[in-house]
């Protein structure tokens, strides 16, 4: 298999040079000419094709910006890439970047998209909170997308930043919500179409939540942060959601991050953060605006949810504090939205377990977590062995039968809280974004 490498920034343009009226082109194997294509197309006033070389490994050593957060230029306007077998890879010794970010409206097909990695969070706010985790390590998307006969594969969202520790005059800081979508995260102000067509999405995983900020003195230590949502997809806002055919394996939401210590005088440990939720599919919505996303004939299978985080060790004295919740949906989770799951299989999946600490609750919805949500199964669609559970909710999903035969505990009304505040603050930080 042919591999092109090489520094891959927007200095390299010289080394493709497409005419400028020119709607079609063939990339050659080179990872800076791939680069040079798409921001010729961006460029262009008219709908770009690009052809890449059969089975070529085009593999990004560098942001095509420097310093920037992806390896390729952000797509602008209108842009097929006929991938005929090739992969557009992330060199393993580069710094972390996604592969892509599309702001217009792209379709890609025949491609295999493998090793991007949005970039972690650091720092903190002006409060002392670990700062966000960057979202979507193969694909950003803020317009229409359109993924058929693919591959997205070993691809992972940013780490939320740790929490600051606390001083004589500032409580500690909580730890960063973990980045949101290992494979692709999506969002828009208004509505836009992502459809995956007869694709492949595996051993993707989203970004861990940041580690609470320790105490000082009697100040207890600062909760850890959410692991992000959606290991393989993740959408939120107007994302209309459309997976047809294909697999979801093998991915993960992640962990969240452990609470920071309490003061050597008393100060009670930091709660940890709650795993994240959605292992394959993460499905977000907006209250009262449904996009009636679908999951039609499509085996979601070996997915699972993030682990809560380890509460932060107390000082002398001090109080405990809460386990991580574990995530919920190892195989898919939906927010204020209805899903239509058509056909498919969604089996063997897990949901995330409790972190240590006080009050340990794991997560359910082993297969399928709702919170607001409903899930409708038609044409014969199977939610089976799934652990500890099929269903958070069998109201939310009519006929998902229990594959245990104990009734799981209903998600808390403090569960329930934490997801709306983290899914919030991840829809804050995308809408920012666009602004």
């Amino acid at each position: 298999m042919p591999v092109a490498t090489g520094v891959t920034t927007l200095g390299a343009l010289v080394l493709i040079a497409p005419p400028a009226n020119a709607a079609d082109t063939d990339v050659p194997c080179d990872a800076s000419a791939l680069v040079a294509a798409v921001a010729a197309a961006n460029a262009s006033s008219v709908p770009d094709v690009l052809s890449l070389a059969p089975n070529c490994v085009y593999r990004l050593t560098a942001p095509a910006v420097p310093g920037g957060e992806d390896g390729l230029p952000a797509i602008a306007g209108t842009l097929t890439v006929h991938g005929n077998g090739a992969t557009i890879a992330r060199a393993a010794d580069a710094p972390r970047f996604r592969l892509i970010s599309n702001w217009g409206d792209l379709s890609l097909d025949h491609v295999t998209l493998t090793g991007g990695h949005a970039p972690d969070a650091v720092g903190t706010d002006s409060y002392g909170e670990g700062n966000q985790g960057d979202s979507g390590g193969a694909i950003q998307n803020w317009g229409p997308l359109t993924i058929s006969d693919s591959v997205l594969t070993g691809n992972a969202a940013g780490a939320g930043a740790p929490g600051a520790d606390a001083t004589t005059t500032t409580s500690a800081g909580r730890g960063g919500l973990g980045g949101s979508g290992g494979a692709i995260s999506s969002y828009s102000s208004s509505s836009v179409p992502l459809t995956i067509t007869d694709s492949t999405i595996s051993g993707n995983v989203s970004g861990p939540g940041g580690r609470g900020g320790d105490g000082i003195g009697a100040t207890a230590g600062a909760r850890g942060g959410s692991g992000g949502f959606g290991g393989g997809v993740h959408t939120v806002g107007g994302t209309a959601l459309r997976i047809s055919g294909g697999l979801v394996t093998g991915n993960a939401a992640a962990d969240g991050g452990a609470g920071g210590s309490g003061g050597v005088d008393g100060g009670g440990g930091g709660d940890g953060g709650s795993g994240g939720t959605g292992g394959g599919v993460d499905v977000g919505g907006r209250e009262g605006q449904s996009l009636s996303p679908a999951v039609i004939g499509v085996r979601i299978t070996a997915n699972r949810a993030g682990r809560g985080g380890d509460a932060g060790a107390a000082g002398p004295g001090g109080y405990a504090g809460w386990a991580g919740f574990g995530g919920g949906g190892g195989g898919i989770a939906v927010y204020r939205e209805t899903l239509t799951l058509d056909g498919g299989r969604v089996t063997a999946n897990t949901a995330g377990e409790a972190g240590a600490g006080s009050s340990p609750w794991p997560g359910s919805g082993g297969g399928i977590d709702t919170l607001y949500a409903g899930v409708t199964l038609v044409n014969g669609a199977v939610v089976t062995g799934n652990r500890p559970d099929n269903c958070s909710s069998v109201a939310d999903v009519p006929g998902c039968g229990r594959n245990t035969p104990v009734a799981v505990r209903a998600e808390s009304a403090a569960d329930q809280g934490l997801q709306v505040e983290a899914r919030t603050l991840a829809a804050r930080a995308a809408s920012a974004t666009v602004r």
